[in-house]
């Protein structure tokens, strides 16, 4: 499975949040190590990391648009939720089935692809609002 490497193009240049981003990538990466090793526990326990972590990074950039009155909000919030229940059903997924084929590409491309294109569009549209 593809991993994704912390570079500066990934930065919105809001500290708490990067790190947050940081700390999500690095779990993902985890959980496309586990999944590929074939080891039951790294997965589920990774797996449960992020459905937790996901949650306390959401709540982060809440409150962060909350206090900045971001005019965007609800469509931020929105795309959150969304990946909310895609993290959950990757659980579900792997609950039932384990490792397969498919669960490798869901959370390659739910969410890999899905983290890099939020930070890219989404969240640096927020972070050009705070600045500002």
């Amino acid at each position: 499975m593809k991993r994704i490497a912390w570079d500066d193009g990934l930065s919105i240049s809001v500290a708490a949040i990067d790190e947050q981003h940081r700390q999500w990538i690095d779990n993902y990466n985890r959980v496309a190590a586990a999944i590929e090793s074939g080891t039951q526990a790294p997965v589920t326990s990774t797996l449960g990391f992020l459905v937790d972590y996901t949650h306390l990074h959401f709540e982060t950039e809440r409150r962060f648009m909350t206090e900045t009155g971001y005019p965007e909000m609800a469509d931020h919030i929105a795309r959150h939720e969304e990946l909310e229940r895609t993290v959950a059903g990757l659980v579900a997924d792997y609950e039932e089935e384990r490792e397969t084929a498919a669960l490798q590409e869901a959370v390659e491309t739910l969410l890999g692809a899905w983290l890099i294109d939020h930070i890219g569009s989404v969240d640096r549209a927020f972070a050009t609002y705070v600045r500002e």
